[in-house]
């Protein structure tokens, strides 16, 4: 009798937690985005996310740069170097670590991925604000050409610097005049597949939860 009762407890509880996984897959699901982009594109994106690709730079390739100050094994390099979160920060990353202690010298100079961003920093007078993802609502950019820019000719009317005005979904508002999110894009389903926009292509996202 009372191993039945204790069965019939696990069950339920297992079934609970299959329940609430579920809501939350489908919660997950229901969220939708709108975006305009700075060419006139609209589009509709279900499972939205805001993906961040990242390099890391092994050993191999840093020794000749730690005298110099270079980042050191596992440290990320080059385009991590973004305003989202812990990417910004120094890690270390445990495959890389094992590839160059297996191979050596002969281990990848470099290593590529990406991850789900979970929340995002803009800057209003130096000032730093981290956002999370799911807490926005509205994010709209603003673009201003950058004067005496140092590119070379070719590529200077491209220069510009990005600010941003971010709508909560409590109704905060929170006015950036800086922001640069690096290798970050957004990524969604459409019809027929998937889109990836990279944040510099986006004028503005609403998000549909």
């Amino acid at each position: 009798m009372i191993r039945r009762m204790i069965l019939k407890a696990t069950l339920s509880l297992l079934l609970a937690a299959i329940l609430a996984g579920t809501a939350s897959i489908a919660a997950a699901q229901d969220v939708t985005a709108t975006v305009r982009t700075w060419s006139g594109q609209s589009w509709q994106l279900a499972q939205p996310s805001l993906e961040v690709f990242y390099t890391i730079v092994s050993k191999s390739q840093t020794q000749g740069s730690a005298a110099g100050g270079g980042a050191g094994v596992g440290e990320l390099g080059g385009m991590s170097q973004l305003g989202l979160g812990i990417l910004g920060r120094q890690a270390v990353d445990p495959s890389l670590m094992t590839l160059n202690r297996l191979f050596g010298s002969q281990a990848p100079d470099t290593i590529q991925g990406h991850r789900q961003a979970q929340e995002i920093t803009v800057y209003r007078g130096g000032a730093a604000t981290q956002i999370a993802v799911a807490s926005i609502a509205t994010l709209a950019f603003a673009r201003q050409a950058v004067k005496d820019s140092s590119l070379p000719p070719y590529f200077a009317d491209t220069h510009v610097r990005s600010a941003a005005t971010v709508l909560l979904t409590d109704g905060t508002r929170v006015e950036a005049d800086y922001v640069n999110l690096g290798g970050t894009l957004l990524r969604g389903a459409i019809p027929g597949g998937r889109i990836d926009i990279p944040w510099q292509d986006i004028q503005t996202v609403e998000f549909r939860r």
